[in-house]
Order: structure tokens, then sequence, then C-alpha cells
């Protein structure tokens, strides 16, 4: 059984996060995120905390409380609810909008390349191919230090990631040959 409002992208995300680390607090989520791969998450608390809240009001999250000096701090656990709409998530059918080219804030402005003299055509293929690399190589060594208690599915996320990345290469490379 679905919840009555479809879940997002993110907000599954954050159930899975949860579920590998429960109990598991609203600082750790925001850590997890900001550590994603993901370049168009927030892990801010005033992203991550209204989230949680509205998981928790859909009976999506089991929340117990523990004090934390002078605080109390919420510890969050997915409810059975939770669950099914986590393995839901993680079930086939694949979305056909999970199968389609991904978000590239660097592709939109190329549509418009020609609007702007060769020089800045070719400064900006030029930057894009030198931030890709840099990404790529903090990638491989985020992936490389990772170890051998690692997931075998954190590792074929991680090289998910870093093909990605190695694509957009190839394609900056093939527009600074046309600059």
């Amino acid at each position: 059984m679905a919840p009555a409002t479809a879940t997002t992208e993110l907000e599954r995300c954050v159930l899975g996060y949860i579920a590998q680390e429960e109990p598991c607090t609203a600082y750790t989520v925001r850590k997890l995120l900001s550590a994603s791969l993901s370049s168009h998450w927030s892990g801010s608390a005033g992203s991550i905390y209204p989230l949680l809240e509205r998981l928790e009001k859909r009976k999506l999250l089991l929340v117990t409380q523990a004090a934390f000096g002078t605080r109390v701090r919420k510890h969050y656990r997915l409810s059975a609810a939770g669950r099914r709409e986590l393995v839901r998530w993680l079930s086939a059918p694949v979305s056909t909008e999970y199968a389609a080219h991904t978000h590239d804030p660097l592709r939109t402005p190329v549509f418009f390349l020609d609007l702007v003299d060769a020089d800045r055509r070719r400064s900006y293929l030029e930057d894009a191919e030198r931030q890709t690399k840099l990404n790529v190589e903090r990638h491989r060594a985020e992936l490389e230090a990772l170890g051998a208690d690692c997931s075998p599915w954190e590792i074929l996320g991680r090289e998910g990631a870093i093909g990605e990345l190695e694509s957009r290469l190839q394609w900056l490379r093939r527009g600074l040959e046309m600059a």
C-alpha cells in the first residue's frame, strides 16, 4: 500500500539513508546528503528538518527521542509503511523518468553557445572540461578510500557517477573540437 501522497526522489533517498543507518538523526541525514553524488540535493537544515517532519506525519518514519545534553534529539527509523515505500522504489518496473538523461547544468548553456564569440565558447568548454576532470579525480579517490567493508552496491553507484562524468568529458572534447 503506497502512501496517500507520492514520495519524491529526495524523500525516497532519505528513507534509504535512514534504513541503512537506523536509528538515525537528522544530522546524520544531512551529512549523508552533503556527501551524496547528487549535485541537486541540499543537505541544509532548512530542507532536511521539514522533509523529516513530512515523512513522520505521513507515518513513513518512527521517531524516538533521547536526551542530548540539555536538548532532546530525535532518532528516526522506518515504519512498516516506510519500508514498503522503500521496497516499492527499489522494485521493477523502473520509471521511464529514471532511465532518461540526467540533469546536467553544463548541457543547457551549450544550446546557446552560438550567441557568444568563439573565444568565450572555447573558454566555457575548457573550464567545464577542467571542472569535470576534477570531479572525476575526486570521485575516484573517494571510491578508492572506501575500503573492503564497502557495499558492492555503493561501489556500483559511485562507478555509475564516474562513468557519467567520463561520458561528459568525451562530449565536452567533441565540443572543443567544434569550437
